[in-house]
């Protein structure tokens, strides 16, 4: 039985060791915990594809956020998502390694394919162990057969695709990030100006997180990845970053917040923010609202 190292053990040890397809069959699921996997394993350079089965998508539903999430990585080539629709639900954790079309290492267990499944924190104890590769990939491959391809046109009739509401949020589910200094002005070279220097993407740009926000635990720590809706329905995956835990990042690149900001308040892509630009625009501050451990929406909106 694994009961540590679980994401290294589960996810990482058999592609090193020549697998090259990791097939999934998990009652619920991540996008951050997609990503994260994926980005990593294309670090290491193994190019290795992963296909997973959403097993209770089609009772409990999908956010929009990890949906639309899934769909940007299914660009990749590298991923393939599916929603179970039929009876019985699949609330099983199978894992499933294949080396071409051979399965070759197999294991089941507690952990779902989310960061907190694989990441647990200390309050928290998932266990896997080793299957017959060969039974568990029957189970993955019956799995398939009841669910849709996540982008086929029928499944927004079966998978109920909620959006975050707001409306109905208690308070402490929600925080106000300045895009603004404690002086009132946009950093020179920080915050949305982290890029205006010399040798770097001119577009690079974080939000700041006051210590006060830091500190509560509103946003997962440092190793964990989280994905975000903003209200105009852009997505992008972020972590918590640099000292004290100071700010939101994009690990696909620092250039995609500068850039989202700069299109948003109409300020041309590469040139630099000054507080006009956000009075102009008419805020100068987000609001980051939790959906779950590793699901935000993000308010930019400007009041009537």
């Amino acid at each position: 039985m694994i009961s540590e190292n679980l994401y290294r053990e589960v996810l990482l040890v058999p592609a090193e060791a020549g697998a090259t397809k990791l097939c999934i069959a998990s009652g619920y699921a991540s996008a951050s915990m997609a990503h994260r996997h994926l980005r990593e394993d294309a670090m290491k350079g193994s190019g290795v594809k992963v296909e997973l089965v959403y097993g209770m998508a089609g009772v409990d539903g999908v956010s929009q956020v990890d949906n639309a999430t899934f769909k940007g990585l299914q660009t990749s080539g590298l991923f393939q998502c599916h929603y179970r629709i039929d009876r019985p639900v699949i609330h099983s954790k199978v894992y499933v390694w294949l080396t071409g079309n051979k399965p070759v290492r197999a294991f089941v267990g507690s952990a779902n394919y989310t960061q907190r499944g694989f990441l647990a924190p200390q309050e928290q104890q998932e266990t896997m162990t080793e299957a017959d590769s060969q039974l568990a990939f029957r189970f993955f491959q019956e799995a398939l057969r009841g669910s849709l391809e996540m982008n086929h046109e029928d499944v927004e009739h079966n998978v109920r695709l909620y959006t975050p509401e707001h409306r109905h949020r208690q308070s402490e589910d929600c925080v106000t990030l300045s895009l603004l200094t404690r002086d009132g002005r946009v950093g020179a070279r920080s915050g949305l100006n982290w890029g205006q220097r010399p040798g770097r993407d001119p577009n690079e740009a974080y939000l700041r997180v006051p210590t006060s926000i830091a500190q509560t635990g509103f946003f997962p720590s440092r190793a964990t990845q989280f994905s975000v809706l903003t209200d105009d329905g852009f997505t992008f995956v972020a972590v918590v970053a640099q000292d004290n835990d100071k700010a939101i990042e994009t690990p696909d690149g620092n250039h995609i917040l500068g850039e989202y900001f700069r299109l948003r308040i109409g300020v041309p892509l590469g040139d630099k923010v000054h507080p006009n630009h956000l009075e102009r625009y008419g805020r100068a501050d987000v609001e980051f609202c939790k959906l779950d451990d590793e699901t935000y929406h993000m308010d930019f909106a400007v009041q009537d």
